[in-house]
């Protein structure tokens, strides 16, 4: 009898994961859709309304923040590559090819902005999913895995807010004179 019990609950149980399993790729697949900024017609006939909260808390197992993780860290790298050091050396580049060659007026600092927006973005489900972590498993590798990601956008961010603070403030002579004297955070290489 023990044993028909047993195996009563590992069928049950079988059949809940799967069902657990499909909810989870659906999730799964909203947060990968909203972190890429479009929204998927498929999720959005199966949603009921829900908010942007809700969304995070259906990450409610240790597996889907992790692929939310790796997710936003595909992304990351995708947007950012392996140094955040050459993607702010990259992006002033970009910004002071858009100076005119008379000096008559300032470069498109949208150039900074946009990026800062776009990694900000990231970020804030980064920051989300981080936290989703903490509350299942503490402080263990799997939390400073995303904490090592979380960092690494705080990183690159911080160096586009040097740079665009500089700019802002004190125009591109500033901004030339820190860059020339290597006062820049990301010449200096400082991690957040």
């Amino acid at each position: 009898m023990p044993n028909a019990i047993l195996q009563g609950w590992r069928t049950l149980g079988v059949k809940k994961h799967d069902k657990e399993a499909e909810a989870i790729t659906k999730e799964i697949s909203r947060a990968v859709a909203k972190l890429h900024g479009r929204d998927d017609d498929e999720s959005e006939s199966d949603t009921d309304n829900s908010s942007d909260d809700d969304e995070i808390d259906t990450l409610s197992d240790l597996p889907a923040c992790l692929y939310a993780i790796k997710t936003a860290k595909d992304d990351m790298l995708v947007l950012i590559g392996a140094d955040p050091c050459e993607f702010a050396k990259d992006k002033l580049a970009e910004y002071v090819k858009s100076i005119p060659d008379d000096c008559s007026a300032k470069g498109d600092i949208c150039i900074i902005a946009n990026s800062t927006s776009e990694i900000e973005n990231i970020l804030k489900c980064v920051i989300a999913v981080q936290d989703e972590i903490l509350n299942f498993c503490g402080l263990l590798p799997e939390w400073h895995a995303a904490d090592t990601v979380s960092r690494f956008l705080k990183t690159t961010v911080t160096y586009l807010e040097d740079i665009q603070l500089l700019e802002m403030s004190g125009g591109v002579v500033d901004l030339t004179t820190a860059q020339w004297l290597g006062e820049l955070m990301y010449q200096k290489g400082i991690k957040i």
